[in-house]
């Protein structure tokens, strides 16, 4: 989300109200199919891209708006903004966003997420901390920012790397904790090696955005913070996508901010079944951004009515592991390795075609490292009993601001 970045961030309130007001000006329609009309003729009349398209929107990709950046905006919308996503899986994608799509990046998502989560705006104080980012990222700073929405508290980015993270942690008390998986990992560990074996307070609510949640890192959070948690899927162009209620595994579509479409192993699109999920997001007007094709894959289901739900959402990790011996689902490894008591982290890499290598992390405050060695090799055997993985113990997987990838594969399984 943009409130991530220091220069990109709106820095008054009187900013903040011009956005909004520009959000709540918004031709408002009868139903998702009616602003879906709307968006689609908009596109076809002012946007250069789609003035000669056929009679189905084609499809496009990163590469695609990287290389066609000015075609995709309207002559007719001033975009004051400039927004990149990390670029943690690729070259960045930048992005313009018209005063109505920041407000809905940076405000309106947590508004939404809030009303999937069934949690009252009440639980917000004005002036005091309402949602406490978790960021790892190299060389940035810890900021407060106001949120409207959210009874005018403030957002807080807590830069971890500090001498005292206990010390500064226990004095943000906030209703929401958020960051990505790792992010919110690396709070646990930092706590847990200053001594807090229990957290000094207790969110009500984990919100995880940015890259998949394994359930073993579900478990690790969730035991340690003791709050529920939703996940969500955002864009860098128009925010909140889907997001699951507090500990569920299906996710409600935004209708309101994109309509999802899924292409198919065969390369077909359509409305409901498993493949790689294509967004148009109906939000933002500064980039026009129309059957995308976002390199995650899901699970989509589509009602009667319009409304959609995700069944399944796997990201960018792959569903099936080939090793040398066995296809194993991706999730029957993680449940057999990323449970055992003591272990922080692990990685399969399958990209040498003459060995697999498994990294391990221990967890921060493990007993006895080398039971827990014993443990894994027993485990990794049970499930490979034809081949014997590598194992490699590291400090942790993940860089610090990088994303998550579990399983490394040759190529797409």
């Amino acid at each position: 989300m943009a409130l991530d970045s220091d220069d990109a961030t709106l820095k008054s309130l009187e900013e903040i109200d011009r956005a909004r007001a520009a959000w709540e000006d918004r031709p408002r329609h009868a139903s998702q199919d009616a602003a879906y009309r709307a968006f689609v003729e908009e596109l076809r009349r002012d946007v250069p891209f789609y003035r000669d398209a056929g009679a189905e929107l084609p499809l496009t990709d990163r590469a695609v708006h990287q290389e066609n950046g000015e075609r995709f905006r309207s002559p007719h919308v001033p975009a004051a903004y400039r927004l990149s996503s990390s670029g943690t899986t690729g070259k960045p994608l930048e992005v313009t966003l018209d005063d109505a799509a920041w407000y809905t990046v940076n405000y309106r998502f947590f508004a939404q997420v809030l009303e999937v989560a069934g949690l009252s705006a009440d639980i917000f104080r004005r002036g005091e901390p309402a949602v406490v980012f978790v960021s790892n990222k190299p060389g940035r700073s810890s900021f407060v920012r106001p949120l409207p929405p959210l009874g005018n508290g403030l957002y807080v980015r807590l830069q971890l790397g500090g001498a005292d993270v206990l010390r500064l942690f226990s004095r943000l008390r906030a209703p929401v904790l958020y960051g990505k998986p790792t992010y919110l990992l690396d709070l646990r560990a930092a706590l847990l090696g200053q001594g807090a074996a229990a957290p000094p307070w207790t969110p009500r609510l984990l919100l995880v955005s940015g890259e998949p949640l394994h359930a073993d890192d579900r478990r690790r959070l969730t035991d340690y913070f003791r709050a529920p948690v939703v996940d969500a899927l955002a864009s860098t162009e128009g925010g909140l996508v889907a997001a699951t209620e507090p500990d569920a595994s299906t996710y409600r579509v935004i209708g309101e901010n994109v309509r999802l479409e899924v292409r198919d192993e065969h390369g077909a699109v359509r409305p409901d079944g498993a493949g790689e999920l294509v967004l148009t997001n109906l939000v933002n007007r500064g980039t026009f951004v129309a059957r995308y094709l976002t390199g995650d894959h899901a699970e989509l289901a589509t009602a009667a009515d319009g409304t959609q739900r995700l069944l399944r959402l796997r990201g960018r990790e792959p569903g099936t592991l080939r090793f040398r011996t066995a296809r194993l689902p991706a999730e029957a490894v993680t449940a057999a390795v990323g449970h055992l008591p003591g272990l922080g982290d692990f990685q399969v890499d399958l990209r040498d075609p003459d060995r697999t290598v498994l990294r391990w992390a221990p967890d921060p405050g493990c007993p006895d490292e080398d039971a827990l060695r014993v443990e894994l090799r027993a485990a990794v055997d049970r499930l490979l009993p034809g081949e014997e993985p590598v194992l490699e113990r590291h400090e942790r997987i993940t860089p610090p601001g990088g994303k998550k990838r579990r399983f490394l594969t040759a190529a797409p399984a």
